[in-house]
């Protein structure tokens, strides 16, 4: 078996979104994540969105995720959507982030 050089999480609003996709590209978003679990920043697909947001975007989708500085080897994905256009849509980065401080807080507060 491969070590993984991080492992995946995924937000509760990241799995609702993942869950409305169609089968196709439900594999090749997970396919692109578990790759990128196994490669790291190897990996070529992702781009670095700035506020320390990056995507992976297979073919036709993408998925925003940010490093978890306070648990080394973690990304968090925080929004996945059919990819639509050339950029990715402020409203999504934005929600993105958004998602993903909610998810660390609700991380934090598990653990006091």
């Amino acid at each position: 078996m491969t070590d993984k050089v991080f492992i995946a999480e995924y937000t509760p609003e990241a799995l609702e979104q993942y869950a409305e996709l169609d089968n196709d590209s439900q594999d090749k978003i997970l396919s692109a994540i578990k790759t990128f679990e196994i490669l790291g920043t190897k990996y070529k697909n992702i781009n670095s969105l700035g506020n320390d947001l990056y995507e992976i975007k297979p073919r036709g989708v993408r998925a925003y995720f940010q490093y978890d500085e306070d648990r080394k080897r973690i990304i968090i994905i925080g929004f996945i959507t059919l990819k639509k256009t050339q950029k990715a849509p402020k409203r999504y980065i934005k929600q993105a982030l958004q998602n993903i401080r909610n998810y660390k807080r609700s991380l934090a507060d598990d653990e006091t």
